[in-house]
């Protein structure tokens, strides 16, 4: 494991000396081949890591998971294990008890999602809920005795209209929905059924539930699991039970509920903003969570907090534990000790494990966490520590995620589970630059990724990629999407411009309230740089990104005709549409702008790409899925249609039944693949748009 400082421009060699004469470039098929270690969890005696292997299946075109016992090296724990959890279980949420004899988690049983227990000694998993709707968010109560769960309590059907009784054996429309708040759909999701997450206790003897919250509030989250106090006795949970939580998104608070059940909450903190993720101290003394102050920027950078608790009044005396970091910061962790917390944050497009004591100087406990998203090299990832040993899954660029395992100031790969695929491969090289911005001179953090055996004296096309969020990154981490562009011959060129995340609160709101806006200069700036160096063919340039990267590509060929082609990935091309129209338009009418669409619609009308759509000459390619609810079809219709009405050459792929994320592995393809089929066949002559 290199430690990156991230500091000067730096060669990143990721091909072999001595690849063999059989290896080949990256390939489409390889998004099935490959493999990634998802969510490690240490064992409570440390002597083991369980841990999802995420495979791609080529026949179903599915992503399918298993869990995996993997030994810490010296512990003695036996051999390295598949658990025989039964056939497409698709397990998720793996958590150990706090014994270490059974872990819980979340699989298919049938067509519903269940919790199941897995006995480690038996080797026997066996169901233990039959709930209507999927369980979420798993939690063990200190004893052992109780799992805490969040699952969705459906609303009374609404009686808005009765049909009459139809006749036996009638075939009739399928009911209407009634929608009466927002958002009722949304991405992934699909159409939301009514009601609200609700947290419940099972008990693991005998299998009753308990429902301990009650109300709107739509208590936890997939990404925020209920918390324990170390007797038991109360659970902690965020959630927003104001009526008009829906038009607050970004607005949680703290709960202590009830472990028994049949109780009332008491809130634990009380600021304008968000705080989740509460956990208690061993002793139970100290709550440490997640949260921010709302500054009504598009930007909250999530810190984290401590302050006293106790079982009958509000927590006091809020203290920001990460202030001076400057980096945003989720998965905290309590030391054995209760001395201080361990967390996850974002650094200059890497993530790492840092640690902050609750007296003293915040310290970093691995140099970095690699992602798992494998399709984009965004920095993410989890970890798992027990104050002595970390794992976590380790990526490079020319490696998929490894679990890892860092102990004593060392990397350990426990599990490579892409090794033999790597050793057949040729990859070219990665280089990290930093360039000057020509808007302001800010330094803009990229990496250039480069065809295998590239030779600097040729002339090659450049392909400009360009992340979404737009509170995002980009970092040097493999991705099988921009090994396809290098393996079909482009340099590949990918930044982190002003909004990103991993540099500084302030850096990332530099678009608040302004984006699109000197972001567009940043990324022509590093585009120039590359091109300045001399290997570039500049009647061959290429522009694309998704999502927020969809906004800035689309918004960048209207502002100049450069480039030789766009492939524009589910784009926002009119701001009042997404902001009327997607599952997050709350935030974007609260955040993005100071106010709504029908209050100021010319801000709106300034900061859509659509508005700039008569400028565009350059071929456009837009690809989204047709289930795609955050931005939705619509935005790209809008746009696709101004570009055939002034006869801009344009095509568009709609994905079947694909969200957001594009979902199944060959819908990733054929954007892929699209894309650089697009750009093969668009090369400007003389700088001229080829007729």
């Amino acid at each position: 494991m290199r430690l990156r400082m991230g500091l000067v421009a730096a060669w990143v060699l990721v091909s072999g000396p001595a690849m063999a004469e059989a290896a080949k470039p990256v390939e489409p098929l390889d998004l099935y081949r490959l493999e990634q270690p998802l969510d490690p969890q240490l064992s409570p005696d440390g002597r083991t890591v369980l841990v999802l292997r995420q495979t791609r299946d080529i026949q179903t075109d599915r992503v399918m998971t298993e869990l995996w016992l993997v030994p810490v090296p010296g512990s003695g724990a036996g051999d390295q294990r598949r658990l025989l959890v039964g056939a497409d279980r698709a397990p998720s949420g793996a958590r150990w008890s706090p014994d270490g004899s059974s872990i819980a988690f979340v699989g298919k049983d049938g067509s519903k999602a269940q919790i199941f227990l897995f006995s480690v000694k038996d080797g026997i998993a066996r169901p233990m809920t039959a709930l209507k709707q999927a369980p979420s968010s798993l939690s063990w109560s200190p004893d052992g005795k109780k799992l805490a769960f969040v699952s969705l309590v459906e609303a009374k059907p609404d009686d808005l209209y009765k049909l009459p009784e139809k006749p036996e054996g009638a075939n009739w429309a399928a009911p209407a929905r009634v929608v009466r708040t927002f958002p009722y759909r949304t991405d992934p999701d699909g159409w939301l059924t009514p009601g609200d997450n609700q947290v419940f206790t099972l008990d693991v003897a005998t299998g009753a539930l308990t429902q301990i919250t009650e109300g709107p509030g739509d208590w936890g989250a997939e990404d925020d699991a209920p918390s324990w106090s170390p007797d038991g006795t109360v659970v902690l949970v965020s959630g927003n039970p104001a009526p008009d939580a829906h038009l607050k998104p970004l607005q949680t608070d703290i709960y202590a509920w009830p472990a028994a059940g049949g109780g009332k909450p008491r809130q634990v903190t009380n600021a304008d903003g968000f705080e989740n993720s509460p956990t208690l101290s061993p002793d139970g003394k100290t709550l440490a969570y997640v949260g921010w102050a709302n500054k009504k920027v598009s930007f909250q950078r999530p810190d984290m907090f401590v302050a006293s608790f106790s079982a009958t009044s509000p927590a006091v005396a809020a203290r920001n534990l990460t202030a001076k970091l400057d980096r945003p910061v989720s998965q905290i962790s309590w030391a054995k000790d209760g001395k201080g917390l361990s967390f996850l944050y974002q650094d200059v497009g890497i993530s790492r494990v840092g640690f902050a004591p609750l007296a003293g100087a915040l310290s970093v406990m691995t140099p970095e966490v690699g992602n798992t998203r494998l399709l984009l090299p965004s920095s993410g990832g989890s970890y798992s520590t027990d104050g002595i040993k970390i794992v976590y899954p380790s990526v490079e660029p020319d490696r998929p995620a490894a679990l890892a395992l860092w102990t004593q100031g060392k990397e350990t790969l426990l599990w490579d589970m892409n090794a033999a695929w790597r050793a057949g491969k040729t990859i070219g090289k990665l280089e990290e630059i930093w360039t000057p911005s020509s808007a302001d001179g800010r330094k803009i953090h990229g990496w250039i990724l480069y065809p295998p055996n590239f030779d600097p004296n040729k002339k090659y096309p450049l392909a400009l990629d360009i992340h979404g969020g737009p509170h995002s990154d980009y970092g040097p981490m493999f991705s099988i999407t921009h090994h396809l562009y290098a393996a079909a011959g482009y340099v590949t060129l990918f930044t982190n411009p002003r909004g990103s995340i991993g540099y500084g609160e302030e850096f990332a709101n530099l678009i608040n309230l302004c984006y699109p806006c000197q972001d567009h200069d940043d990324l022509m700036s590093s585009v120039d740089a590359v091109v300045a160096r001399g290997f570039i063919d500049t009647n061959r340039l290429y522009i694309g990104g998704g999502s927020g990267g969809g906004v800035l590509s689309s918004w960048a060929i209207g502002k100049t005709n450069r480039f030789a082609a766009a492939s524009v990935k589910r784009p926002v091309i009119n701001w009042t549409s997404e902001a009327l129209a997607s599952d997050i338009g709350a935030v974007v009418g609260s955040y993005w702008f100071a106010k709504m669409p029908w209050e100021e619609p010319e801000k709106y009308w300034a900061r859509s790409p659509l508005s700039l759509v008569g400028n565009v000459r350059t071929p456009t390619l837009l690809i989204t899925g047709e289930n795609d609810f955050r931005t939705p079809m619509g935005e790209t219709e809008q746009y696709f249609q101004a570009l055939q009405l002034q006869g801009v050459e344009s095509a568009m792929v709609r994905l079947p039944e694909a969200g957001h994320g594009f979902g199944r592995p060959s819908q990733w393809l054929a954007a892929i693949l699209s894309t650089i089929s697009w750009y093969d066949g668009h090369v400007k002559v003389d700088g001229a748009q080829a007729k």
